[in-house]
């Protein structure tokens, strides 16, 4: 069977340099953290309530190991039912035999299962009510995370990073716009409606609070104030890895910007070693604008997806995906990517894997 297409935007020659060496050895980390920015009614989708947002993380990445979450026993979804990105990354993952590890660098509870905690991890704090990170929390976070991207970077390794943390996109954005790139309505969102005023409102509320004219010079007092403890791990961790010498690719949407954003502001070299890995859903989503802010922010960068599409799965819950619901998250799209490209899947083979896994959880027959 054909392999899957994949798009390639952006500077296509980038992405020829990231793949001529081939693959090499794959391994993927998947970074978790909080930010109680995800609390604020209407901001995240990712959860049944507002507060059940902080503990979605952590579900995440415990079903992601285990097939099924152990602090409560239920598996991540919408309100309306809609299941976790984390489903489509455990397929992809299991496909390609791909080894990983989870990382917690702020995560509001501790996932039951074998993870790395990054030292200096907090949870994120309300940007528009109060700083999101303590003092020296972000230099810490950091260079811990850089230490760690040291530790398992190498020649021949290629990193898949990925992310779990509602109400990212707001504190992404938040970032951005502290760094100077204009990001306001830019950013994606888990809901079909993108809540861009609300998002809006509490960038607005954050630089009253802080009394500063934007943009600020230091990117660690940028993310202190207006971040979260996830973004500036991820920026760390992608600076060791390829100091180690590895390549790196960014899974997941809009949230991968304020990553790059940060790195820039450090002066990493991301030419030929550093994509991002996204779905469809992202790409094709008139209410942001991520390949905007990649040429804005890095355009050396190239944006790729898988072009596969759920439109005819048999579940509801899969097909709102081609509604515009999650888009993206754990890593989803990077991780099929590479899936793809290590195993040359084919669009069905993968979608009945997809569809499998989803009626292993759901727990019933398909519907008609």
């Amino acid at each position: 069977m054909k392999r899957a297409p994949l798009v390639v935007l952006g500077e296509r020659s980038s992405w020829e340099r990231f793949v001529e060496r081939g693959l090499g050895k794959v391994v993927a980390a998947y970074f978790i953290a909080s930010t109680k920015v995800s609390t604020i009614p209407g901001m995240s989708l990712a959860g049944a309530t507002p507060e059940l947002t902080l503990y979605t993380p952590a579900l995440d990445v415990e079903y992601l190991v285990l097939g099924k979450p152990r602090r409560m026993n239920v598996v991540p979804t919408t309100p309306e039912g809609i299941p976790t990105p984390a489903l489509l990354t455990r397929v992809a993952l299991g496909l390609a035999k791909i080894p990983y590890v989870v990382v917690d660098c702020g995560s509001y509870v501790d996932p039951l299962i074998p993870h790395v905690d990054i030292g200096g991890r907090v949870v994120g704090g309300r940007i528009d009510v109060e700083d999101a990170l303590p003092e020296g929390a972000a230099p810490e976070l950091f260079e811990n995370s850089r230490t760690l991207g040291r530790m398992l970077g190498s020649e021949d390794l290629l990193l898949v990073l990925g992310e779990s943390m509602p109400g990212g996109t707001t504190t992404a954005m938040a970032i951005m716009e502290s760094l100077g790139y204009r990001a306001t309505g830019r950013v994606s969102s888990a809901f079909p409606r993108n809540p861009h005023e609300l998002k809006k409102a509490v960038l607005e509320k954050a630089v009253a609070r802080v009394g500063k004219s934007l943009p600020l010079r230091d990117v660690f007092e940028a993310v202190t104030h207006f971040g979260d403890p996830l973004h500036v791990s991820l920026a760390g961790f992608l600076a060791g890895a390829l100091e180690a010498g590895s390549r790196v690719l960014l899974a997941g949407g809009t949230q991968m910007c304020s990553v790059l954003a940060i790195a820039r502001s450090m002066e990493v070299d991301l030419r030929g070693r550093v994509a991002i890995g996204t779905t469809r859903w992202v790409v094709k989503d008139a209410s942001s604008d991520i390949l905007g802010l990649v040429r804005d922010i890095a355009p050396e960068v190239p944006v790729v997806y898988v072009d596969v599409e759920l439109s005819k799965a048999p579940y509801s819950g899969l097909r709102a995906y081609e509604e515009g619901f999650v888009k993206e998250g754990v890593g989803a799209g990077g991780t099929i990517l590479i899936s793809v490209l290590t195993r040359d899947l084919s669009e069905d083979e993968l979608l009945e894997a997809v569809y499998e896994e989803y009626g292993r959880i759901v727990g019933n027959g398909r519907e008609s």
